[in-house]
């Protein structure tokens, strides 16, 4: 996964930022703000913008049969995502934690986040994560920074491209009108060529193991993105909100 720091120039291609494995594992770990937390975690596996996050009701996601409608989203114009299979326990769990409001997250009034609320706390845990990492300035001397909650979606289709998902099933699933828009993340992710330079300097070609095979949800985060390297066990003891949803 590419990160570009530099300037955006309207005459060039500017590539989107994403988030590796370890900066994943990183961020996860220091999210324990329940809403927050499963806000992050919809974005990243459903590739949701900000917005769409705020206003998804709970009623909107099917468990049965593993969708998510995103309703007036960009253009206001309504679309279907499918839902990772592993994700299922996790949401299940949420729901039964989460029972009052008709939102998918809500403050603790049970009303809907507002885009600014959401983006200003994540960005307070990108801090903590030591990923608040600056990049230039606005023609108004606005600072601009690498990470924002929005890189959820350009991980999300980033990773897609790279498991061999076609271009056309991940323009579906990000509501792209124009293909265009979504070839930029081809740019980002080259499995295929990475492999092919591996192989040509004596290294064997990776191999992913396919998430759908994985029951524990947390399990197709550690597998997704973080290798392996932090059990469901330690999820438990790290984040306040799996604390609260293992006693539902």
């Amino acid at each position: 996964m590419a990160t570009n720091f530099a300037r955006p120039n309207a005459n060039k291609r500017t590539l989107p930022n994403v988030l590796n494995k370890k900066q994943l594992i990183s961020l996860f770990e220091n999210i324990d703000d329940a809403p927050v937390f499963m806000g992050c975690m919809v974005a990243l596996f459903c590739g949701l913008r900000i917005s769409e996050v705020c206003n998804l009701k709970k009623q909107d996601v099917d468990l049965e049969s593993e969708k998510v409608i995103v309703r007036q989203g960009k253009g206001a114009k309504d679309r279907v995502v499918m839902l990772p299979t592993a994700l299922k326990p996790l949401l299940e769990k949420w729901f039964r934690y989460n029972k009052e409001s008709e939102f998918f997250i809500c403050n603790e009034y049970e009303n809907p986040y507002v885009t600014n609320l959401l983006s200003r706390k994540f960005k307070e845990y990108l801090e903590k994560a030591k990923l608040s990492i600056k990049t230039f300035k606005s023609t108004i001397g606005q600072q601009r920074y690498a990470y924002s909650f929005h890189t959820l979606r350009h991980t999300y289709a980033t990773y897609l491209l790279e498991q061999g998902v076609d271009l056309y099933y991940v323009q579906r699933s990000l509501g792209h009108v124009d293909i265009h828009t979504t070839q930029v993340y081809a740019y980002i992710s080259n499995k295929d060529l990475q492999n092919k330079i591996n192989l040509a300097f004596g290294k064997k070609q990776s191999h992913t193991k396919h998430f759908e095979k994985i029951e524990d949800p947390l399990q197709v985060l550690k597998l997704r993105f973080a290798s392996g390297e932090i059990s469901m066990e330690a999820f438990e003891e790290q984040y306040l909100l799996l604390c609260n949803l293992s006693s539902v």
